[in-house]
């Protein structure tokens, strides 16, 4: 985006820019996703969990095409793959086992995560319900009424609140 539409958009909205507004404005075409370039830098990727990092880019596509809360549900359904949610059950297989590979690094990255969310009052996803609730109530998603009555979702692009705002570490 250019300094100037940077600025326009910044005065016209009062420094919040949403996927709506960017596709209101023309910003995103058909089949584009946005997601906020300070995702990273502001800890959203290193702590909210694997399904809604995932699932993160249809949830931006579903809003930018329009979809109800009730459609994007049903739209994520359809995008997440069997391994999508993690079961933190006792596989039978222990650590000294195997090595730390790839996958035993995701699961314990999980479980971390699980417990700073659970410290912070929140529960880890195990479904795409909880998936939307969690972009939701941990603020980088909100809920709104389109002109049809339909609640419909819109996640922030900017400005972007740090995780470490959100999740304070117990």
């Amino acid at each position: 985006m250019f300094s100037f539409q940077s600025e326009v958009i910044n005065f016209m909205t009062n420094g919040k820019v949403t996927v709506k507004l960017l596709k209101q404005l023309g910003f995103i075409t058909e089949g584009q996703c946005v997601i906020p370039n300070q995702f990273y830098v502001s800890g959203w990727g290193l702590w909210l969990p694997m399904p809604n990092v995932t699932l993160l880019p249809y949830f931006s596509n579903s809003i930018a095409i329009g979809l109800s809360r009730d459609e994007t549900i049903i739209y994520l359904e359809n995008k997440s793959k069997p391994n999508t949610f993690i079961t933190f059950e006792d596989n039978g297989i222990k650590s000294s086992e195997f090595d730390m590979d790839e996958e035993q690094m995701l699961h314990e990255r999980e479980k971390e995560i699980k417990r700073r969310l659970e410290a912070n009052g929140y529960l880890y996803p195990k479904s795409i319900i909880d998936v939307v609730s969690l972009y939701v109530t941990l603020g980088l998603a909100f809920e709104e009424k389109d002109q049809q009555g339909r609640v419909c979702l819109d996640m922030i692009i900017r400005p972007l609140r740090k995780i470490d705002d959100v999740l304070i570490e117990p």
